[in-house]
């Protein structure tokens, strides 16, 4: 089997994707072929024990393009086509804009391949926190209160309870997001944030909270959930550094999380993955109010980083956690294969062309 990853690409969350992809080749075996998006997303074909840092480091020759209507990626050098690679699965391991958005399953649905990772729309309102806010609060799901802020809002305009939490709409890994607690603060936030989108969530902020993560998946037909972590920080709210930096939350104290609370979490998790339509594995993001013992879903990632393996660990190998993504991703793919896509007509062998109303 011809496993294609793709990942990089124009995102600030781009190192981090990099970071995914190569923890990721350990999951998959067969033949493991390795897309990398730089940052102006050029696609190349890169070996399989290329390092994170060899990616910026080194100079790539090999360009990838892909054959729609044929399943297949070409390696170019040059202009000339060295060679050209079935695709039999896809691994979507872009995190953030231009891959995680919906983009890559946009290509898959192109190539007609199946893909590890979701389909467009629920991808894409994963990674529009306010649409995904809407979203959820329309399926019933415990949202925190929260407004949209364009670059040409006027903030006169909107009534601020703080503290706020303030997000760029489209972005991940903690990036752009501050807490503001008066109006200097929030005027800082908004500048940093609309450096990365020109949207903004504004959000109430909780005092005293504890995050929960559970990831979800489909394994032969079953929906499935992980164990439940509880992420830890210093902060006001868990950071870019605490995510990805080795020991910027060493010192933090983990939550002890009652498996009451743990099978809220897991229930409501594998409600989402079904209800939003996702595929393959995604993460859900909870926000416990201590204080008022209310859990909230904070976000939806539907790429999450390492693929969540760390969630899964303790009921998969790494080998039986890959092995798991690609049979249910060609099993939906097999499903979907069902459906009709070609309608016949006369419209363009008639005559005159297309009536005119």
């Amino acid at each position: 089997m011809n496993i294609l990853l793709i990942y990089g690409g124009t995102s600030c969350e781009h190192d981090v994707s990099v970071i995914t992809a190569c923890l990721a080749r350990g999951y998959f075996q067969g033949n493991l072929y390795c897309a990398y998006l730089s940052k102006s997303n050029e696609c190349f074909l890169v070996p399989n024990d290329y390092t994170p840092a060899r990616h910026v480091t080194e100079k790539l020759k090999n360009r990838v393009v892909f054959l729609f209507g044929e399943g297949k990626f070409a390696v170019m050098r040059g202009k000339r086509i060295v060679k050209t690679v079935q695709i039999d699965a896809v691994v979507n391991c872009c995190h953030g804009y231009s891959g995680e958005d919906g983009s890559v399953a946009a290509l898959c649905q192109l190539l007609n391949v199946p893909l590890i990772g979701s389909p467009l729309i629920p991808s894409a309102v994963a990674m529009d926190k306010y649409v995904s806010k809407i979203v959820l609060r329309e399926y019933g799901f415990p949202v925190l209160e929260g407004f949209e802020l364009k670059r040409s809002d006027d903030l006169k305009d909107c009534t601020v309870n703080y503290p706020v939490v303030v997000k760029p709409v489209t972005l991940g890994s903690s990036i752009g997001v501050a807490v503001a607690r008066d109006d200097d603060e929030l005027a800082t936030a908004l500048l940093n944030a609309f450096k990365y989108d020109g949207r903004v969530l504004v959000e109430r902020a909780l005092g005293d909270f504890t995050e929960l993560n559970c990831a979800v998946m489909r394994t032969r037909g079953e929906v499935v959930s992980s164990a439940v972590d509880c992420p830890v920080t210093l902060n006001d709210i868990l950071t870019f550094e605490d995510k990805y930096v080795s020991g910027s939350a060493a010192d933090a104290e983990r939550a002890k999380v009652p498996d009451s609370l743990v099978a809220e979490v897991k229930k409501m998790t594998e409600r989402i993955y079904e209800r939003l339509g996702f595929s393959g594995v995604i993460r859900v993001d909870y926000l416990l109010d201590n204080e008022r013992k209310e859990l909230y879903v904070n976000e939806i990632n539907a790429i999450p980083g390492s693929l969540a393996y760390g969630l899964w660990e303790q009921r998969f190998t790494r080998a039986e956690y890959g092995q798991a993504l690609v049979e249910q991703a060609v099993a939906d793919h097999r499903e979907n294969a069902c459906v009709t896509r070609v309608f016949e007509s006369t419209v363009l062998s008639g005559a005159n062309g297309v009536k005119k109303k």
